[in-house]
């Protein structure tokens, strides 16, 4: 049976304190245990938000969510887009997501000890369940980008992703939801946003995710506020080289970290028929070592784990202008990714790696680009 918590407190065995007072005190605990920043929704400031807000999903008579912001490391990430080293980003984030778990958890288990209802909600890979919901359309239990626009974390960007003022959008958010009505946080100030129109997000993504993103913006509503950033295409043409079916760009020059260069469909509509063809092609190729992305709806869907391939819409986002041309001139200059025999990945110039790629015996070239019927026979 839910507590209404009637006369503003909570007591468990633990001791007693004032429902503000939780508040304080769990956002400080959250920073001793590694969070940067810590803000805290409830159902008045999600009011009217999509059903990714919707706290009773994960916890029956939630009433407030504290949200943890993580940041990841940045040099990493300027060697990632680099193509010098793409070992350290991986491990670094899947460090930074079990660290945000943690902390989701021990969260939970501190409020409990103050009599409260609590329950962690993961950072990443956790999705709600539904009829006919296919791999490429997840939808998470909580969307932490929201609730940290709404709890005063960050702002939207123009890509979607969410922009922290000190770190950007590379940070990793993990939320605990609780049935206590903590006092929630102001959003930030539209004006304070440090999103400018750079395009910076448009240019490191080989997809054209954001294709509508100039003229045509998505809005929601949170807490009678009204909040808008990019019309994104179908989230399967991001999927697409997230995953790792493509990694080059259509111009040849760079690519992601994936060394496949099955075309990139320019409709939406093609893109069922691309993955059909792609993913056997990805099944024969190997899998560089230095870790993956533990996922169990992907190694449900193809058998294997995936390995962080793309993600550069969000790594070349920065606060400070600058950084953000340098990651974007970084990536333009960091050649195609190829792979080798022994499965080790290597950055080359882009008239190089198509020539390394031509060179392939039909039979291994396959897995990286499609082989057209005379070739195969040869």
């Amino acid at each position: 049976m839910a507590n209404d918590y009637a006369d503003g407190m909570v007591q468990g065995k633990a001791g007693r304190l004032s429902i503000e007072e939780l508040g304080l005190q769990i956002k400080k605990v959250a920073r001793q245990w590694g969070a940067t920043a810590v803000g805290i929704s409830n159902l008045d400031s999600l009011a009217g938000g999509p059903p990714s807000t919707d706290l009773s999903y994960v916890m029956e008579d939630a009433r407030a969510a504290i949200t943890f912001v993580i940041p990841l490391d940045d040099e990493a990430i300027r060697k990632y887009l680099a193509k010098e080293d793409r070992v350290a980003h991986q491990k670094d984030q899947n460090f930074t997501n079990t660290l945000a778990s943690g902390i989701a958890s021990q969260a939970a288990s501190y409020l409990e000890q103050f009599g409260a209802r609590a329950m962690p909600v993961m950072a990443n890979n956790v999705y709600r369940e539904g009829e006919g919901i296919r791999y490429v359309d997840q939808f998470p239990d909580i969307s932490h980008r929201y609730l940290a626009v709404a709890s005063g974390l960050a702002w939207f960007g123009f890509s979607g992703n969410v922009l922290t003022p000190d770190y950007g959008p590379n940070v990793i958010f993990a939320t605990t939801v609780t049935d206590v009505p903590l006092l929630a946080d102001a959003p930030l100030r539209d004006e304070d946003n440090y999103r400018d129109e750079c395009q910076a997000c448009n240019a490191s993504c080989p997809s054209g995710f954001f294709h509508y993103g100039s003229k045509e913006k998505e809005s929601i509503v949170m807490g009678n506020r009204e909040f808008h950033y990019a019309k994104r295409r179908a989230y399967a043409r991001c999927s697409y080289v997230c995953a790792g079916y493509n990694g080059l760009h259509p111009g040849g020059r760079w690519s992601t970290w994936s060394p496949a260069r099955f075309p990139i469909p320019k409709e939406d509509k093609e893109l069922k028929a691309s993955y059909k063809r792609a993913i056997p092609a990805m099944q024969l190729r190997q899998i560089p070592e230095g870790g993956h992305s533990t996922s169990a709806m992907a190694f449900g869907f193809n058998g294997d784990d995936l390995w962080t391939s793309c993600g550069n819409c969000s790594l070349v986002c920065h606060p400070e202008r600058e950084e953000r041309d340098r990651r974007i001139k970084t990536l333009h200059s960091s050649g195609v990714v190829v792979q080798h025999e022994d499965g080790r990945l290597e950055a080359m110039p882009g008239d190089q790696a198509k020539a390394f790629v031509a060179a392939m015996p039909p039979e291994k070239r396959r897995a990286y680009e499609f082989v057209e019927a005379e070739d195969q026979a040869e």
